[in-house]
């Protein structure tokens, strides 16, 4: 990895264990931006999750796709 890459904010250390924690996954078509494939709900402080999220994420990638996440408040 970058040097540089591990001076960023994402390797600060957590101040509280993440017991639980709401988002919602966007997959959007590889060809067109706007056009949504997918959306999910999940835990990602569920190891179970996490994994999934890392599988969907690389067909997702693979496949030319753009993965969104963003919290989710209403969960």
């Amino acid at each position: 990895m970058n040097d540089s890459k591990r001076n960023g904010p994402e390797f600060a250390p957590i101040r509280n264990y993440i017991k639980q924690l709401k988002i919602i996954v966007d997959i959007y078509d590889a060809n067109d931006a706007d056009k949504l494939i997918r959306s999910e709900k999940m835990d990602y402080g569920n190891p179970e999750d996490r994994l999934w999220l890392g599988k969907l994420s690389f067909w997702s990638w693979d496949n030319g796709h753009v993965v969104e996440t963003r919290k989710d408040d209403d969960g």
